[in-house]
């Protein structure tokens, strides 16, 4: 009996060594890329050699030599030669299917005469073959400064509703500002949306009369462009840009965002009248994202107050493993400052040439609306993302928020509020108490030298705190920087040169910058479990540039080009075949 004791103990013995040896013995993983400086975001390891990825999951960050025991018969090895490899960059705020549509339609140049622009239209109602509507928007946006939009309003004694009239008489013209605060539209269109018949402004939006001859000048501002455009897509604005088309627009736009390495957006329009939704996840169905998406949903100040919400819920999607989700509710606060209707404490100094901005600015929503839509959002499981440019904006929104928080209960939803042009110092430490992320856009349209100066023109001394991302940060405050583009360049690596070297208010380093487009925005967009930093357990969302940037000059970071994009491993951009399997 004891023989047999000690054979039995003994093969318990041999099975757990066994047990143990297959437990220490590395998987065979389907890529390995060695021989790379990698930078890994993670603090605990922020450098490497080499790493593996087996079914889209990073199982090995390390050494050349200790990631050979991954490698099969059948495992892609990438040899990158001493390129640099970091997570994909992130994007919290950017507006993907606009910028995809604008591809397609007429660009009107700033700053030309109005004999030019109704050139230029007559132009494009000719080359505009098929639709009800015809459509264009100003290169780089209008009125962010000198020229444009404002300006525009009564150039050479006439309107611009005139010059669009003549220049498109027998169809709907819009001529769009591409920071989506502003448009100038032709009679026809500002009749489809019952703008000829306004006795008073509509909630949230501002339509332009001359002053002396109280006629419509064909300018719009705010939440009245929007109506123009949804009016537009239901009348068939474009054949092409229905389901088929405007897929393409988002395909273009996902070509780009690859290109410039971006791995995770979040798509800041979500115009859901215009089939945002359905862009977006018919694009899912076919297996053709190349980003995850946590995507917002636009919140209309003069829709019905329930029925909106019944619509709300219904496009709502949060399923924390799909690529795509809609979960996310986009509430404008105020407008722009260029337009004197960003809500601000204190008047401005000088008001702009928007004969519509009020002294102290605009805002969407009544304040008890604005947090009647905060607390039943939150409750509904929303993450809210706020446009707030303003420090009264920034404020009312902190409110709101508070205002749920004591409703709700809810602590961890990590609303944001994104721009932050100006915000009060007593404001700053309400967003660490509130878990707030503040996500700002740092480049050339709005912190540019000449930008700087015409804000200065109309603030005063309170341009020197324009943008205080540096205040934030050095208050310990959860930070993100975006894009906005295609308002501004899609690039991630001029955004990081531009927080880095502009004057005042810069990101202390490159390191804590690019967290600002990797981890923290992960954690923004609640998947700081599965991306934003390259390790073991997380998904092999990466890329490969050409140069390392940890080495070279911050006024050179704009130079820098992706060689590879991969998400889970698999090549979206890749014109160089480095991933390429043999």
């Amino acid at each position: 009996m004891r023989d047999l004791m000690k054979v039995v103990v003994l093969a318990f013995a041999i099975l757990s060594l066994f047990n143990i040896s297959c437990a220490q013995q590395p998987m065979i993983t389907d890529l390995v890329i060695y021989n790379a400086k990698i930078y890994t975001v993670n603090d605990a390891q922020p450098w490497a050699e080499a790493l593996a990825v087996k079914d889209g999951i990073i199982q090995f960050v390390g050494s050349n030599a200790d990631v050979q025991s991954y490698i099969g018969n059948n495992t892609n090895v990438v040899d990158l030669e001493g390129l640099l490899v970091m997570p994909g960059m992130q994007d919290a705020h950017l507006h993907a299917i606009e910028a995809g549509m604008n591809e397609a339609i007429c660009e009107f140049p700033l700053e030309e005469s109005f004999a030019t622009y109704e050139r230029l239209a007559k132009r494009c109602v000719a080359d505009w073959e098929d639709g009800d509507w015809v459509l264009g928007d100003w290169v780089l946006g209008a009125g962010a400064y000198a020229g444009g939009l404002i300006e525009s309003i009564e150039l050479e004694g006439e309107l611009p509703i005139d010059v669009l009239d003549r220049a498109s008489p027998e169809k709907p013209m819009l001529i769009l500002d591409a920071y989506g605060h502003g448009a100038w539209a032709n009679t026809l269109a500002l009749k489809a949306v019952g703008y000829d018949k306004l006795r008073e402004q509509p909630q949230g939006g501002l339509v332009h009369r001359d002053e002396a001859s109280g006629r419509l000048s064909g300018v719009v501002f705010e939440n009245a462009y929007q109506n123009l455009q949804d009016v537009a897509w239901k009348a068939g604005l474009l054949s092409r840009w229905k389901t088929e088309a405007s897929e393409t627009g988002l395909k273009v736009a996902l070509e780009q965002l690859a290109e410039n390495g971006l791995t995770s957006v979040s798509d800041a329009g979500g115009y859901w009248p215009r089939g945002h939704v359905g862009i977006w996840q018919n694009l899912e169905k076919k297996n053709e994202l190349t980003v995850r998406a946590s995507n917002a949903l636009y919140v209309y100040p003069d829709k019905d107050f329930d029925k909106q919400l019944r619509e709300l819920k219904k496009y709502f999607s949060n399923n924390p493993d799909a690529l795509l989700r809609f979960n996310q509710a986009k509430l404008y606060v105020d407008g722009i400052l260029s337009y004197g209707t960003s809500a601000l404490y204190e008047p401005y100094t000088n008001t702009p040439a928007s004969p519509l901005s009020a002294p102290l600015g605009y805002n969407y929503f009544q304040q008890k609306i604005l947090e009647r839509y905060v607390i039943e959002l939150d409750a509904l499981g929303f993450q809210l993302h706020f446009h707030a440019t303003g420090d009264r904006g920034v404020g009312q929104v902190l409110d709101a928020i508070g205002a749920a928080r004591a409703v709700n209960g809810t602590t961890d939803r990590r609303h944001r509020i994104t721009h932050l042009y100006q915000v009060a110092p007593a404001d700053i430490l309400r967003f660490k108490e509130l878990g707030v992320v503040a996500d700002f856009q740092i480049g050339e349209q709005n912190a540019g030298r000449e930008s700087v100066g015409f804000m200065r023109g109309i603030i005063g001394e309170r341009v020197e705190r324009l943008l205080p991302i540096r205040e934030f940060l050095d208050a310990g405050v959860m930070t993100t920087l975006s894009t906005d583009w295609d308002a501004e360049p899609l690039s991630p690596f001029e955004s990081l040169e531009a927080s880095l070297t502009r004057n005042g208010q810069t990101v202390p380093d490159l390191a804590t910058a690019v967290k600002l487009k990797t981890i923290n925005t992960a954690y923004l967009l609640h998947q700081e479990d599965k991306t934003g930093s390259l390790e073991v357990g997380k998904f092999a969302d990466l890329i490969v540039l050409d140069r390392n940037i940890f080495e070279i000059r911050q006024r050179n970071l704009h130079k820098t080009l992706v060689i590879a994009t991969l998400l889970e491993g698999e090549a979206v951009f890749d014109p160089e075949f480095v991933f390429e399997v043999e």
